[in-house]
């Protein structure tokens, strides 16, 4: 059916976390803005609405440890009324939220049965024909998409039989369910508009002590400069929304840009969210020295982690002279069998002492991803993550307990071999979910393996650092007692 789209409200839907152990971060979502930006210069009035944050404080105890925060639905409600939207996107980024992403969806077309839905975000990419059986869902988005969403709008607008040649779009005909695969991606990133920042009432975010991990600066913003991955670790879904060919935007397209976070927002802090913002490291120095002369004085780090096998001296140096405090390595496990054959990483271990020292020696904080539970792995193998921390001298490392997300090699493995509970629900999908138990291990085994490795961490870096240590313990029993 045939209608011109002339408003489209944009949602991030509210979200559910642990009571005692909140582990939710709000951040401005790019992904809409992106969509925004495609949807403005169709002509789309847009609004964007991030219920997580404008809700930040309105929390509802659910029960068994679990709480719900976000604006109510009443609220959500009232907004799409006011609003009057031909269309409504909503942003289901995550597997454990996919509940209140569906009751988005719900509640749109309570308020009004012909405006149109659409899903997009990492969980409808991974699981469209599951996601499409919701009957208040008209599409998916798949993957990334700013050229879906405008094809999807202008056939809507003027030829509804177009929407059957949309590349990477889910949809319903005669209460069937089709998907037109995704198989094209976008080659020329420079040609996206930035991200419609002016529709995310960005001082809302800025002063959070923690999104997506601990900020030094109050006004910050996440940025993107690159898109896709080449390689096939076994636990990522990545690649299903953003394909696996590195594709990256022009060092002058991400200094524009990094220029307009400067003078018109006054951002003092980036996160740089690539996966792989290294993979090119002439690109990436070049960024880096652009940013030096341009004196924008960011402080910066990347949360999503580097591609160590790309990482040099200079490269590092340039990074710390451009305002980078941190790098992430994702190095995933301190055993290379388990990187060979369990996780397929493409990493040589010995790569990543001389870089962590190198770091040291420039004063640039390094951190490490590590995970635990991997399927066909061993609790020797597991610990051997522990052992190369301590070698490396990062006490600290970040670690992870496999997490079958739908769409991943593992999740494939854990159905076909039986490591999931006869109880599991995507619900469970949460890095500290412990959902997998093998032949050889479980839940109570990694828990203690990581009780274990975390004091054996502790005391080695006491061993190494005993002053630095002590003013550490201190400052922790002073900030509990504080509470």
């Amino acid at each position: 059916m045939q209608k011109e789209i002339k408003n489209c409200l944009l949602f991030v839907p509210p979200a559910f976390t642990n009571k005692n152990a909140i582990d939710i971060n709000p951040l401005p979502p790019l992904g809409l803005g992106y969509i925004a930006s495609v949807l403005e210069n169709m002509g789309v009035q847009v609004k964007i609405v991030d219920c997580l944050m404008e809700g930040w404080n309105n929390r509802k105890d659910l029960g068994n440890d679990l709480l719900k925060i976000g604006l109510s639905e009443d609220i959500i409600a009232d907004i799409i009324s006011k609003f009057s939207p031909d269309i409504v996107g909503v942003n289901n980024q995550f597997s454990k939220q996919y509940k209140n992403a569906h009751r988005m969806y719900e509640i749109v077309k309570l308020v009004d049965e012909s405006i149109i839905t659409m899903a997009g975000g990492a969980h409808p990419t991974a699981v469209p024909e599951l996601v499409l059986e919701d009957p208040n869902l008209d599409f998916v988005v798949i993957g990334e998409g700013e050229i879906v969403v405008e094809r999807l709008i202008s056939a809507l607008s003027n030829n509804p039989d177009d929407i059957k040649d949309v590349d990477g779009l889910g949809y319903k005909e005669n209460n069937k369910i089709i998907i037109n695969s995704k198989t094209t991606y976008i080659e020329d990133l420079d040609s996206i508009p930035f991200p419609a920042r002016h529709l995310m009432n960005l001082e809302q975010y800025f002063g959070l002590e923690l999104s997506h991990g601990k900020r030094h600066h109050e006004r910050f913003t996440p940025i993107i400069t690159s898109r896709g991955c080449p390689a096939k670790c076994t636990f990522c879904t990545a690649y299903k929304v953003w394909g696996r060919k590195y594709r990256y935007r022009s060092p002058e397209n991400v200094i524009e840009e990094m220029r307009e976070l400067k003078n018109k927002y006054n951002v003092e802090e980036l996160m740089i969210e690539d996966d792989n913002f290294t993979a090119n490291p002439k690109r990436a120095e070049k960024i880096c020295d652009m940013m030096i002369e341009e004196q924008f004085n960011f402080k910066w780090d990347t949360p999503n982690g580097v591609a160590a096998f790309s990482l040099n001296n200079n490269l590092m140096q340039k990074m710390k002279d451009a305002g980078c405090y941190k790098i992430n390595i994702a190095v995933e496990s301190g055993n290379q069998n388990t990187l060979n054959n369990i996780i397929k990483k493409p990493l040589n271990l010995s790569k990543i002492g001389p870089i962590v020292d190198f770091c040291k020696t420039i004063d640039l904080d390094c951190g490490v991803f590590l995970i635990v539970g991997m399927p066909g792995d061993t609790l020797e193998a597991m610990w051997d993550n522990y052992k190369f921390a301590r070698k490396i001298k990062v006490f600290d490392p970040f670690i992870s307990v496999a997490t079958p997300y739908p769409g991943s090699e593992i999740y494939d493995t854990c159905e076909e071999k039986g490591y999931l509970s006869n109880d599991f629900k995507l619900d469970d999908l949460y890095i500290r979910s412990f959902p997998i138990t093998t032949e050889e291990w479980g839940p109570k085994d990694l828990k203690h393996l990581m009780k274990k490795g975390y004091l054996y961490l502790k005391f080695y870096q006491a061993l190494d650092n005993p002053i630095l240590f002590t003013k550490l313990a201190i400052n922790k029993v002073l900030s509990d007692f504080s509470k």
